[in-house]
């Protein structure tokens, strides 16, 4: 028996015979079957710029809007209420035990991405002192990465899921580079890491910092879209 992360119910955990004689620790889910249903891979056809869950692998129509801004990321999880649910305690009920729930498909899928250097985006200053720790880094486990970014000291801060779509699409360059990691940058293969991809505009940002530092390409991983 194991104990879920999210709900805290105990259940059962099933094992392969190869598991079983491998000689090493047991595998310990964090989720619970019932939790681990209520998040939504995307699967099939998906967006080729945004990876949103489409009928198509056209590009869709938030992403026609970008054209002149290209960006490619992919996606894990649909932003369906049981990602927002998760969300909500993970995030901003800062329920860290929460981070393992994820933290091996996030793992799979940094192994199938290409490129050289990890950058996760960032957090400000108020949300470290209220939180403690940024979200997205919680993923991670033994992946290297690099905090290139940091979010301005002047930028105000108003959380992204309390704007509308035209809000997000208006708000100002919240990033800089950290200097004494920009030149690490040059020539690079970036990849981004956020939670949720909403309108782009994040991701997009951050984008022309890594590239004002240098970098070679920039694409984009986030649990969610």
């Amino acid at each position: 028996m194991t104990t879920c992360v999210w709900c805290q119910r105990a259940f059962p955990v099933s094992l392969t015979l190869p598991e079983i004689l491998a000689w090493r620790p047991l595998p310990q889910p964090p989720l619970c079957p019932s939790c681990q249903d209520r998040l939504t891979p995307i699967t099939g056809n998906r967006c080729p710029d945004c990876g949103r869950q489409q009928a198509t692998r056209t590009v869709c129509h938030d992403c026609e809007r970008w054209q002149a801004v290209p960006l490619k990321n992919h996606a894990l999880f649909r932003y369906d209420a049981g990602m927002k649910a998760y969300m909500q305690q993970y995030k901003f009920q800062g329920d860290y035990a929460l981070r393992k729930a994820l933290q091996a498909p996030l793992s799979r899928a940094l192994s199938r991405q290409t490129y050289d250097i990890l950058v996760p985006i960032p957090i400000d200053q108020q949300t470290w002192r209220t939180r403690g720790f940024n979200q997205v880094t919680g993923w991670l486990r033994d992946q290297p990465y690099y905090q290139a970014l940091a979010v301005k000291d002047d930028h105000k801060k108003r959380p992204q899921s309390a704007k509308t779509r035209a809000e997000r699409l208006l708000t100002p360059q919240p990033f800089q580079l950290v200097e004494q990691v920009a030149p690490i940058l040059i020539g690079q293969r970036v990849l981004l890491l956020d939670d949720v991809y909403t309108t782009g505009r994040t991701l997009r940002h951050a984008a022309d910092q890594i590239y004002l530092g240098g970098a070679k390409a920039v694409t984009s991983l986030t649990l969610a879209r």
